[in-house]
């Protein structure tokens, strides 16, 4: 009773700070909107400009800069407010954490019956957190959606209108900001392209796994200026595309792990085809960690899916993913899973 009362309690938390979540999102994105649109607005009433830009059209820019600015005096202590309530929460959630780990260690020696409530629970907690890592994917997709694309329609969107006040008055004005809107629908273009690159690379279903894998390192060695060695053992075999996607996330979180955290400058990946195992090895020379400080929480802004994530994945392919590391000797990530043929 006490365990199901402190579960229910962390899980109403847990619905108020998902609900301050979203509010926070949402408000760090309009003030982000706004500061972008305020950047755009302010690029116009460049100097160069000044000569041939009729007065109207800045007085206008003018007026709009000051209602945004005044706008978002507004909305940085909402955000601060909400930041604030969010991490009061989260310590309230890691009291109730410290306080059913001790439950649970005092009934360590309970009979088989509780063992099997025990793990039901577990199962329960386990679905739960699945349905939780989908929904966190989707609102990450719609930040980066709301971050970039929304953001530069937008953008787009009062670029129009200004082209329209200025077709008449101000011919030449109006071709360079014409001009700049080219620009931003390519640069719309191509973050659609990334986006749909990341949810799952085409290259899948045109050239295989291993060349997939290749090409992202690729792109990450060129992107960071690391060293990326990639290796294949054993004969490529075709396997179900739900583990090669997750064997490229896994490959991708570890590897930006490796960067970031580990300030690593060359990462080994390779993969091993046995005759009824695919086994992934991701080693690099970075700072190294202490595995067991790190906490098997998924991460509040949902980027990426984390270590706790990684396992989780792994776990639904019915493989096994083991993390060894020490402070000072760089980290080695390994994954095995069955492997699985697709269907023809």
């Amino acid at each position: 009773m006490v365990k199901e009362y402190l579960e229910k309690t962390r899980d109403e938390f847990f619905e108020n700070k998902y609900s301050l979540t979203e509010k926070l999102t949402a408000a760090e994105n309009h003030y982000k909107e706004n500061l972008k649109i305020i950047h755009m607005l302010e690029d116009t009433n460049d100097e160069s400009f000044e000569a041939f830009t009729p007065r109207e059209v800045n007085s206008y820019n003018k007026n709009k800069i000051r209602e945004l600015k005044e706008e978002q005096n507004l909305v940085e202590p909402q955000i601060k407010v909400l930041r604030k309530q969010i991490s009061d929460i989260d310590c309230k959630i890691d009291e109730i954490n410290s306080v059913i780990k001790v439950y649970d260690n005092e009934n360590v020696n309970a009979d088989v019956e509780i063992a099997d409530v025990i793990k039901n629970d577990d199962n329960e907690l386990f679905n739960r957190v699945l349905l939780q890592t989908v929904e966190g994917e989707r609102q990450r997709i719609a930040r980066d959606l709301h971050d970039s694309t929304v953001q530069s329609l937008t953008s787009l969107l009062h670029k129009t209108e200004l082209c329209l006040k200025l077709l008449d008055v101000d011919p030449i004005r109006c071709k360079l900001e014409l001009s700049s809107q080219g620009r931003i629908l390519k640069d719309i273009i191509n973050e659609l392209r990334n986006m749909i690159y990341n949810l799952r690379p085409m290259s899948f279903d045109d050239i295989g796994f291993n060349i997939t894998v290749e090409r992202a390192l690729d792109k990450m060695k060129n992107s960071n200026n690391i060293r990326c060695n990639f290796k294949t053992i054993g004969d490529e075999i075709e396997v179900d595309s739900l583990v090669s996607l997750t064997l490229l996330r896994v490959i991708q979180e570890a590897c930006s792990n490796s960067i970031k955290h580990g300030h690593a400058t060359c990462v080994n990946v390779v993969i091993k085809y046995e005759p009824n195992n695919l086994i992934l090895t991701i080693e690099d020379d970075g700072e190294g960690f202490d595995v067991s400080t790190v906490p098997e929480v998924t991460r509040d802004d949902n980027s990426g899916f984390g270590l706790s994530m990684m396992k989780e994945r792994i776990y639904l392919l019915s493989g096994k993913l083991d993390i060894k590391s020490t402070p000072g000797e760089g980290c080695t990530v390994k994954v095995t899973v069955p492997i699985k043929k697709e269907d023809k």
